[in-house]
Formats: structure tokens, C-alpha cells, sequence
């Protein structure tokens, strides 16, 4: 009988000898018979079944699914796709655990590595779930358009998160769990309910006035008792549109509402989805305790809000 040897087959495939035996012993690489001498022999078939069972292998496909691929049983691009989806979730893996790495190497405490990987390997079902179980402990059934923005804008962390998305989104996790930082959220939402008005008041308008005039403000060291103090009210007050309202009562809502965490809350969620900029940043709350107390410095009868 006329075939290849083992050896000619391994010159021929550039497989090694001990892994076409493997093969054909697993029955994935059947004998075409045996010589003389009793050594193995294969048909012209074998070679391109031996590189496709190499390169099947090498992907990382277990024999059993080789065997039906080559009996048939089984698509060849079913298969090929199910393994790639399954590399991709392991790339995911990796990727994040590159990134967690990076992270305590960066981080004065590298103890938290256990506790930044438990939090990382979440799905991102489990991460959002974090957010949600936050907002039914602060909100419960009750509709609010605070709640909606927190959801719309939900920290999503990426498949190839940097060392500081993941050193955020640990922060951001520990903050949404935080019992203190829970219920000084359920305080800020009970009293928006019961001024039924929003706490900055004005919305977008008074959040880039303040930001911009307090802040400058902030920078420049300036008393908020001073002339140039209410300098800064007053335009914040003429770029800020709403009902009338005193300066006292304004200064209350602020205080209720100015809770640092909240700030860096926006900043971790900005660190974590990319953006460019968030929507507020945590070095925006002293510009509003600044301003909160100017405006007691200053208070008046009623003013524009």
C-alpha cells in the first residue's frame, strides 16, 4: 500500500511528528493503513486535513468540536464564529485586567487590587445595577427628572478602559454605595420634591453663570462680603432667568444642594464615559458655596432668579 509516512507528512504540513501521532491517536487524522513494518500510514487527503486541524487547534478549538467539523456534523463558520465571540470576551478580560494593573501601579495602595478587580470583572449588567439600586434607595417609585438625567447619563465603562477609567469607576462604585452618600442624596431629592422647583435655580443658565462668575471669583480670593461680590450676584443675576425670589431663601437651596460628592460624582462619570468635559465639575462646588455665601452677605427683598 502506497501513502506517507508520519515523517513525510510533517515535512509536508510543518507539523511535528509527536502532534500528527496526537492526531491521529484523538482519530481526527485517520490512517490510510499501516506498512510493512507496521508504521503509519496516510493518505493525499492528510495534508490538508492536518493543517486544518492545526489551525483549528490553534484558535483555540477543542478536538471534539474538530471532529464534527470534519465529519460534517458541524458549519465550519458556526464554529469559527462561537470561537470568536468566545475570544472576544476573553480579549475583554484581559484588557481589563491590563487596565487594573495599571491602576495599582499608579495607586499609593496597592492592597486595592483585589477590591478594583472584583469591581472591574462585573458585566456591565452588574455595573449598571449599581446605579440602579442607588437611585431606588434615594427616589424609590417616585418619577423625578433628577433621577432620569442620572440614568441617561449612567457611567458606562469601555471594553479598553485607561488606568484612570478604572481608578474612577471604583471610586464612582464605592461612592454609589456609600450609606452616608445615600442618604444625603434621599435628603437633596425629599427637599427638591418639597420646593417642587429646581435647587439651582434656573437650570443650565444659573449653573454656567455661577460656574463662570463665582468661579473667577473663587480664583481671585474675593470676600464674599465685598462690593466686588455683589458685582458678581448681580450679573449672575441678569444672566440667570426665573421667578422672583429673595437672596436668603436662595442661599438655603444652595446649601441643601451643594454636597461636594455630588460635584465629584459628575467628574467620575465625565473620567469614566470620555467625555471631553463633564457636565460639572467637583471644583465647581467651591463657586457655589461662594456663592451661597455672598448672596447672605447681600441679601435683598426679592431679586430676578
Amino acid at each position: 500500500m502506497i501513502g506517507m509516512t508520519i515523517g513525510q507528512l510533517s515535512l509536508r504540513t510543518g507539523v511535528p511528528v509527536r502532534t500528527l501521532r496526537f492526531y491521529a491517536d484523538a482519530g481526527v487524522l485517520p490512517e490510510a493503513g499501516r506498512s510493512a513494518s507496521g508504521y503509519r500510514l496516510f493518505g493525499p487527503d492528510a495534508v490538508a486535513r492536518a493543517r486544518l486541524v492545526r489551525t483549528l487547534r490553534e484558535l483555540g478549538v477543542g478536538l471534539a468540536e474538530v471532529k464534527r467539523v470534519l465529519a460534517g456534523e458541524a458549519p465550519l463558520h458556526d464554529v469559527a464564529s462561537a470561537h470568536a465571540r468566545a475570544l472576544d470576551a476573553q480579549i475583554r478580560v484581559l484588557r481589563m485586567q491590563r487596565a487594573v494593573l495599571r491602576a495599582v501601579a499608579r495607586s499609593t495602595r496597592p492592597e486595592e487590587l483585589a477590591h478594583m478587580n472584583d469591581l472591574t470583572t462585573l458585566t456591565a449588567e452588574e455595573r449598571r445595577r449599581i446605579l440602579e439600586e442607588y437611585l431606588d434607595a434615594v427616589f424609590g417609585d417616585q418619577a423625578s427628572p433628577v433621577a432620569d438625567r442620572l440614568r441617561s447619563g449612567a457611567p458606562e465603562l469601555p471594553d479598553d478602559p485607561t488606568a484612570e477609567q478604572v481608578a474612577a469607576w471604583v471610586e464612582l462604585a464605592q461612592l454609589l454605595r456609600d450609606p452616608g452618600y445615600v442618604q444625603a442624596s434621599r435628603r437633596m431629592a425629599e427637599h427638591a420634591r418639597a420646593e417642587g422647583a429646581a435647587p439651582d435655580g434656573g437650570g443650565d443658565a444659573a449653573v454656567a453663570a455661577v460656574g463662570e462668575h463665582a468661579g473667577v471669583a473663587v480664583q481671585a480670593g474675593v470676600d464674599p462680603g465685598s462690593p466686588e461680590a455683589l458685582a458678581v450676584i448681580e450679573r449672575v443675576e441678569t444672566l440667570t432667568p426665573g421667578d422672583s425670589g429673595d437672596r436668603a431663601g436662595l442661599a438655603d437651596r444652595l446649601e441643601a444642594f451643594t454636597d461636594r460628592r455630588v460635584f465629584r460624582y459628575w467628574t467620575l462619570v465625565g473620567i469614566v464615559n470620555g467625555w471631553v468635559q463633564a457636565p460639572v465639575s467637583d471644583n465647581a462646588a467651591d463657586a457655589w458655596e461662594w456663592y451661597a455665601k455672598a448672596l447672605r452677605a447681600h441679601p435683598r427683598a426679592t431679586f430676578p432668579l
